[in-house]
């Protein structure tokens, strides 16, 4: 077959020649002419970067008629026959279908033989971590300990997997990932060479999708001349046709539809690509690529360093991206990201997709945003704070006594009136949350004394006055009440036993037994025989009465309340 693929028919020939791997290639010419030759070398990095192509070159620049020399001439004997892969002293061997232990013996047995006629017998073993561990062990003497006439050069992409015995026995040298920049450079010298007309557009969306691999990116060119044939322009849509890749105009679509949360638009956008053959994974990839472009766009004063599109696409970008946060922007690409992940594990990758999306076109609050609200909130309520403050210290037990001067009674409106605009607080609590309002049905508005509302519960109320006291029903209770009354108001609530006592010290005694008995029954105790009551102010007193017939009690000589089973 005549004709050579361009990664085939391209490939270097010379350490000059190597693409994107400079220091490499400089560090095995430096050792060339120094003469420190190692006996090992391990050659790691992603595929398609130029391991095993460095390898031949270090071979032959090693075994060159007029070497060892810092590059090969390419013209002696030895040099034409390991270019071709006929040289008998160079062998390469496939670590995937050599990794048994019999293979690494008859390896061992050969090395023992001097070159047939190069200098060094050279044994390049490509990913050697396919090696079994018995295939290591038994490599392991010779390696340490090769003939000197031996060089052996490994070629890996996964040299985590390789045991740490062999690792210390090698010179380790790292390939790296070839700059997109770097690729798209090189392609275009070879479409040059082949006098194929291809835009820039279209080599940048090749050189892109290479992922740093410069053979990914020669056979992807291939395939691209192969489908525009010889004398046609190739441009980028034609690329993304044949790749698969997403259009700018549907991605633009997608960003556009996130941003003014139009689900629904967004769901059709995903029928329609997969209508149109794209895999949807893809689509997910290209969308989570063009999110980052969009952050560039806005972020960056020359995006056009960062951004590797076409002037006129880089300006629609920072026009779609003016009016949008950057933070929404860092939030968006994260979510990406994770429905990224999802599909790739997911049985029902569409549905991960979508699911995504929906969350995706959602509205977003910033977290400073969300304070500022809650400050704005905050700041409407701060004239009453100080009141407020007042009247939680006022409210601590369940039972609330006016004492404090700061709430002076003002003109308060008529009982009527009072009671027609409770009424309507019912009405519209009974609208949100019928339970709460079903437990305000008993309590009786008794006065509005400056920001105060006292409600009044019988005592056989005692459960809907508890449930309205918990602070998730109380606060709902107060917004509701300023709604309706148009004034900040605190809402409390008594029984009717202390409505009104026969004098202050009677008041200043119901308080006292009140709050030790309720400091009693929040601690379990609830035992009348551990409260010790002064009998001058608690005889007489309804307070006490009302406690004695509660727990069936009596007063006895001794100052104390005891309690007897009835």
């Amino acid at each position: 077959m005549s004709y050579l693929v361009l990664a085939r028919k391209y490939r270097p020939q010379k350490f000059s020649e190597i693409i994107g791997q400079e220091a490499v290639a400089q560090a095995l010419q430096n050792a060339i002419a120094s003469g420190k030759i190692g006996h090992a070398y391990l050659f790691s990095g992603p595929r398609g970067v130029g391991k095993t192509t460095a390898a031949r070159i270090f071979a032959k620049a090693l075994n060159c008629k007029e070497g060892p020399a810092a590059e090969p001439d390419n013209k002696c004997q030895l040099c034409k026959e390991i270019t071709e892969g006929k040289a008998l002293d160079v062998l390469e061997i496939d670590g995937a279908s050599n990794r048994g232990i019999d293979a690494i013996k008859a390896l061992r047995e050969n090395v023992k033989f001097a070159p047939a006629y190069a200098r060094f017998k050279i044994y390049i073993i490509d990913e050697v971590h396919q090696l079994s561990d018995d295939g290591f062990n038994a490599l392991l003497k010779t390696l340490e300990e090769p003939p000197a006439h031996i060089i052996f050069i490994f070629a890996t992409t996964e040299p985590q997997n390789i045991p740490e015995t062999i690792l210390s026995r090698c010179q380790r040298f790292n390939f790296k990932l070839i700059t997109m920049a770097t690729i798209e450079k090189h392609l275009k010298t070879l479409a040059a060479k082949e006098k194929i007309v291809i835009s820039e557009e279209a080599l940048n969306i090749i050189s892109q999708a290479a992922q740093g691999s410069m053979r990914d990116a020669q056979s992807t060119l291939d395939q691209v001349i192969s489908f525009g044939g010889l004398g046609q322009s190739l441009e980028g849509q034609t690329v993304r046709s044949i790749l698969g890749i997403t259009s700018q105009e549907l991605l633009s679509k997608f960003s556009s539809s996130i941003f003014g949360q139009q689900t629904e638009e967004v769901l059709t956008l995903v029928s329609e690509a997969q209508e149109s053959g794209l895999d949807l994974y893809q689509l997910t990839k290209d969308l989570h690529a063009h999110f980052r472009n969009l952050l560039m766009a806005k972020i960056s004063a020359q995006p056009q360093e960062l951004i590797k599109l076409a002037a006129e696409t880089i300006q629609a970008l920072k026009v779609q991206i003016e009016p949008v946060r950057t933070e929404a922007l860092l939030h968006y690409i994260e979510l990406i990201g994770t429905i990224e992940r999802d599909m790739k594990y997911s049985d029902q990758p569409r549905i991960a997709l979508e699911v995504g999306l929906i969350n995706l076109s959602r509205p977003y609050l910033a977290i400073d945003e969300l304070i500022s609200r809650l400050e704005a909130l905050e700041k409407g309520n701060s004239g009453t704070s100080q009141t407020e403050q007042t009247n939680k210290s006022a409210t601590k037990k369940s039972i609330h006594i006016n004492t404090n001067p700061a709430f002076e009674k003002t003109t308060a409106p008529d009982n009527s009136s009072l009671k027609q605009q409770w009424k309507m607080v019912l009405e519209e609590i009974r609208k949100k949350k019928p339970g709460l309002a079903a437990c305000l049905d008993p309590a009786n508005p008794k006065e509005l004394a400056g920001t105060l509302l006292t409600l009044e519960f019988g005592q056989q109320d005692k459960f809907q006055k508890q449930t309205i006291e918990r602070p998730e029903n109380a606060k709902i209770i107060e917004t509701i009440t300023q709604q309706i009354f148009q004034v900040p108001v605190k809402v409390v609530s008594v029984t009717s036993a202390v409505a009104s006592g026969p004098g202050e010290l009677a008041d200043e005694a119901g308080l006292a037994i009140e709050e030790e008995i309720e400091e009693t029954v929040v601690n379990g105790v609830a035992n009348a025989q551990n409260l010790t009551i002064n009998r001058s102010l608690a005889e007489g007193d309804p307070v006490v009465r009302k406690v004695l017939d509660v727990f069936g009690g009596e007063i006895v000589n001794n100052n104390t309340m005891g309690k007897e089973n009835k």
